[in-house]
């Protein structure tokens, strides 16, 4: 077992005005004697490539006085891939950013190497880790009833307060209906775009209910229904053929864009009722990921249309099949993290073990990548389910990588799609 001492890292990035490194025409030209150098230790782990920028992968090596003459590399002792450093701009301190292309997961050596007339030396060395990346998506639905100031307040201070993005699914909803007043449906929308401006995900979240469907220009179903209701709310959009399916989701894309949001990318169906037919009209409409799978089960009165295992990972679906992998442009990334409505931070602790379940244990690396999708409603985060969701947030502190302490990401629904190509 891999266990480092971790802190939260201090980092200096090349000077955009740094200058180039020039090259001594032949070894003869260069120095004999080494520049002896120190690298910053305030970083340990380091993620295999995955098409995200990490938080940090730069390495800041700090010489006695300037190496510029010995062409300092770093390198990655396992691979023997080298990286020039380049100056920072703050005295000696140069750097660089890890190549750790190759690299199996597990603890490697990482070297300063300078390039001297006779031999090339390594001037300092320190441990660093490898690690597939692991993700959490942390996804917030807009049901398309009102969403109180209190509630969406805790939802950001929750995000804020642990440096945490939201893929926040809003609900066109709030438009069709005499329910939710129209400076309410304004005021949410304000909120939604004030965190989008921040670095959140808009994304798109859909219920059946029966104003939304009519003003869809299509008649709208009760049933079936998971919950019993009369309008619509609790009605499958897998009730309704691929055609309609597909003018629910282009409904709600057009009523976005004329209330000036960004078209999304991401969907979940209500409930997380979705089939083939849902994946298929997502694919012809440009989405890039579905956050609807669940394990196998029930919801209320009805059955899972999933199939999926209790700790099942993203997937391209099957045009035919949901539940199995194809070639769909979509990808799935199944809710294995849990609801936390409802819940406080005594009930929450099972899906606390159980998400860290699915992760390498804390000071582990992981050997294969693996992600989380949790699901939340940015209309019901009360005090209670605030507490619920901070201690769930905090159970996954000691696997961070932007603190230094593991491999684990937390990123939007649209960056796990990117992950994942």
């Amino acid at each position: 077992m891999l266990v480092m001492a971790s802190c939260v890292p201090t980092e200096a990035r090349p000077s955009a005005s740094a200058t180039p490194i020039p090259s001594p025409a032949s070894s003869a030209a260069r120095p004999t004697v080494a520049v002896a150098a120190t690298i910053d230790s305030s970083r340990h782990w380091y993620l295999l490539p995955d098409g995200l920028r990490p938080d940090s992968t730069e390495v800041v090596v700090t010489f006695a006085s300037d190496p510029r003459a010995t062409e300092p590399t770093i390198r990655l002792r396992a691979t023997g891939a080298e990286t020039r450093l380049a100056p920072t701009g703050a005295g000696n301190a140069w750097s660089a950013a890890l190549d750790v292309r190759g690299a199996a997961p597990g603890e490697h050596s990482l070297d300063v190497v300078e390039h001297l007339a006779e031999a090339n030396v390594a001037v300092a060395s320190k441990p660093v880790i490898v690690s597939a990346p692991e993700y959490v998506v942390w996804t917030l639905d807009f049901e398309g009833d009102a969403s109180s100031d209190a509630a969406m307040t805790n939802t950001a201070d929750i995000a804020d307060g642990n440096k945490i993005p939201m893929t926040i699914m809003w609900n066109p909803r709030v438009w069709t209906t005499t329910q939710v007043s129209g400076e309410r449906a304004e005021a949410m929308m304000a909120w939604t775009k004030a965190r989008v401006a921040k670095g959140d995900e808009l994304s798109l979240h859909l219920h059946m209910w029966t104003d939304f469907v009519r003003s869809a220009g299509i008649t709208p179903r009760t049933a079936p229904s998971w919950a019993g209701r009369a309008d619509g709310y609790d009605v499958p959009i897998t009730a309704y053929p691929e055609s309609d399916q597909l003018a629910l989701i282009n409904h709600g894309l057009r009523l976005m864009a004329e209330h000036g949001l960004a078209r999304p990318t991401t969907f979940r169906a209500g409930g997380q009722f979705a089939n083939d037919a849902t994946l298929r009209a997502l694919a012809a409409t440009g989405f890039t990921a579905d956050a609807s799978g669940v394990p196998a089960g029930a919801f209320g009165r009805l059955p899972y249309p999933w199939t999926l295992k209790g700790d099942a990972q993203p997937y391209r679906p099957s045009a035919t099949d949901a539940n199995k992998p194809g070639d769909l442009a979509v990808l799935e990334a199944p809710t294995i993290g849990g609801n936390t409505y409802g819940y406080d931070t005594r009930t929450i602790q099972p899906i606390i073990r159980a998400d860290l379940s699915y992760l390498a244990p804390a000071g582990e690396v992981a050997p294969t990548r693996r992600a989380i999708t949790i699901v939340s409603h940015p209309g019901t985060i009360d005090v209670t389910e605030r507490a619920a969701i901070t201690a769930l947030f905090n159970a996954l502190a000691p696997l961070r990588y932007d603190l230094d302490k593991g491999p684990l990401r937390f990123v939007t629904l649209a960056q796990l799609a990117q992950a994942w190509r």
